[in-house]
């Protein structure tokens, strides 16, 4: 129950309430004391956008503390709400102690999202509303967790999303998970040296551009996006006077801090500020009002990610050659070609009037996998089972000789499963 969650909550911090608590220590707190009371906001939200509790199948990714699937089951949703991490998984369960929900339901499942295990522990092509708040950013293998989510989701199912925006100038000022100034804009593996003692989930954040995010849904077949808090900015001179106004306040915390960080951090930051400048500057001339304060004064991206199936052609990796090097006698030229699993090799042009025959052998990490006798035919082809680097060696012969006379190497061609 809610009583025990609290209690355990101030036993993690060392305190009887919120008031013996200040800085960064104080905002966690109260983001995890607000678990109920944010998972009722975001019910509103749901509702608003024409989405009935009563019967409806949520999945909560990166349920942390468990307030949006406990609040949505308390009005008949049924729930799942998955965690990677073993110490809010507990607080979940501390949180839903006791609870009885007469119309719905509530599950919490201590698992990793981006893992084959996330398949084999819930239901597939069950879930009509999936929640990503807050995750994303904490996630490195983005592409198998959408993979994931799409088999989960059933035909219908929308994902809700909420991503924070390391670019936006607040976010630079003081990054939401550390309190630091200016780490938003650093590359994530820094962040391991330069904030040590923190708790793993702040020192793995990685903040992308919102393209990123639009091109990562569309791929999965989720290119229907309702985005919630689009700026609508209709004038460009007024965004740019804003965006002026908070570039300077930020500039201003810079100057402040500088003598908080540590010495390693100093060289770093300064080269980010100044290519975050330079990308500024250029972005003022090119980019429209709404597209600027999208970009640089929205704090969160949000919104509602809906099936689009992309109707694509497979795409087709080709390495092609037909120019004559020094060391090819007979004027070979090849089209080494993967679509799919499938790698084919084809000879396409010998300029000698030399009987030849080909071997075409499979190349993975340096060693040769697969490998097919002479032949005159100039093709063969090969399955793939393996993500890796591929290329082809063909082996060129005079027909009537025993032995090779030279080897061609192709530039290699990648597969991914």
């Amino acid at each position: 129950m809610y009583q025990d969650f609290i209690a355990a909550l101030n036993r993690k911090y060392g305190c009887t309430d919120s008031a013996q608590l200040s800085g960064i220590d104080l905002q966690h707190y109260n983001f995890g004391a607000s678990t109920n009371a944010r998972g009722q906001d975001a019910i509103g939200v749901f509702e608003a956008y024409g989405f009935s509790m009563e019967g409806l199948k949520i999945l909560d990714v990166g349920c942390a503390y468990g307030g949006f699937a406990i609040e949505a089951a308390r009005r008949g949703a049924h729930c799942y709400g998955v965690e990677i991490s073993n110490a809010l998984y507990e607080f979940a369960m501390l949180n839903c102690k006791d609870e009885v929900f007469h119309r719905g339901s509530c599950n919490f499942v201590r698992v990793d999202a981006t893992s084959p295990d996330f398949l084999k522990k819930l239901p597939l092509d069950y879930f009509d509303l999936i929640i990503v708040n807050d995750v994303f950013e904490h996630v490195y293998d983005t592409v198998c967790l959408l993979r994931n989510l799409k088999q989960a989701a059933n035909s219908q199912g929308v994902i809700y999303f909420v991503i924070p925006n390391g670019n936006d100038f607040r976010f630079v000022a003081r990054e939401g998970h550390t309190g630091c100034c200016g780490i938003s804009l650093l590359a994530p593996l820094l962040w391991q040296t330069l904030i040590p003692g923190r708790e793993s989930y702040e020192r793995s954040i990685y903040y992308r551009p919102y393209e990123y995010y639009q091109a990562l849904f569309a791929h999965f077949g989720f290119g229907r996006i309702d985005l919630m808090n689009y700026p609508g900015y209709a004038k460009i001179s007024a965004v740019k006077e804003d965006i002026n106004r908070a570039y300077e306040l930020v500039r201003l915390t810079v100057e402040e801090k500088k003598a908080d960080f540590p010495d390693a951090y100093i060289p770093k930051f300064h080269a980010a500020w100044e290519m975050f400048q330079k990308q500024l500057e250029h972005d003022l001339e090119h980019l429209g009002a709404s597209e600027l304060a999208w970009k640089y004064m929205t704090n969160f991206w949000g919104g509602f990610a809906k099936r689009q199936e992309l109707d694509l052609e497979v795409p087709v990796e080709t390495c092609e050659r037909t120019s004559r090097s020094d060391t090819d006698r007979y004027g070979i030229s090849f089209l080494l070609q993967r679509k799919e699993n499938r790698m084919s090799i084809r000879i396409t042009n010998v300029s000698s009037r030399e009987e030849l025959d080909f071997a075409f052998h499979l190349m993975r990490r340096g060693e040769s996998i697969d490998r097919s006798p002479y032949q005159k035919e100039g093709f063969y082809e090969w399955e793939l089972t393996a993500s890796g680097m591929y290329w082809a060696a063909i082996f060129v012969k005079k027909a009537s000789r025993e032995h090779k006379d030279y080897r061609i190497l192709t530039q290699p061609l990648y597969f991914y499963t």
